[in-house]
């Protein structure tokens, strides 16, 4: 996490940032953009990013597990990898109970602003996920 915090105060100029990603990420490919802040439960420790990915401006991962990314995937910004989830059963969420669910990103995958995957999702590739602001729409190649 002070990994993490360290990448977010970088400044736009700063020519470490893919450096800090390959010591912060389980797996990172070549020419993956992160724009700060990124928010991440593990700071990255568990997520494979393939390569040519572009993240805009506040992604958030809840990566209790593992998030895999196909080469070429890009996020608008304020979107959200959530792998854990909490039960729908009131006594069982009282008690705190978690699962996590790996989500799997295909390949050439665009992701409007503000979309969400949630726990154990697997996203095809060449598909285009746009959030409740775009109306609903989806486009599956």
């Amino acid at each position: 996490m002070e990994k993490l915090y360290d990448f977010n105060q970088t400044r736009l100029s700063d020519q470490k940032r893919a450096a800090m990603l390959k010591e912060m990420f389980a797996q990172i490919g070549d020419h993956v953009y992160i724009e700060p802040p990124l928010h991440a439960n593990w700071a990255g420790k568990s997520d494979h990013f393939g390569d040519y990915i572009y993240a805009n401006y506040n992604l958030t991962m809840v990566d209790d597990t593992k998030i895999y990314l196909g080469d070429y995937t890009m996020f608008g910004p304020n979107g959200t990898l959530a792998t854990a989830g909490h039960p729908v059963e009131p006594t069982l969420r009282k008690q705190g109970y978690q699962h996590n669910q790996g989500i799997h990103i295909g390949e050439n995958c665009w992701f409007g602003a503000g979309a969400i995957v949630l726990p154990g999702v697997t996203i095809g590739d060449n598909t285009v996920i746009w959030c409740r602001q775009c109306r609903h729409q989806r486009y599956s190649g």
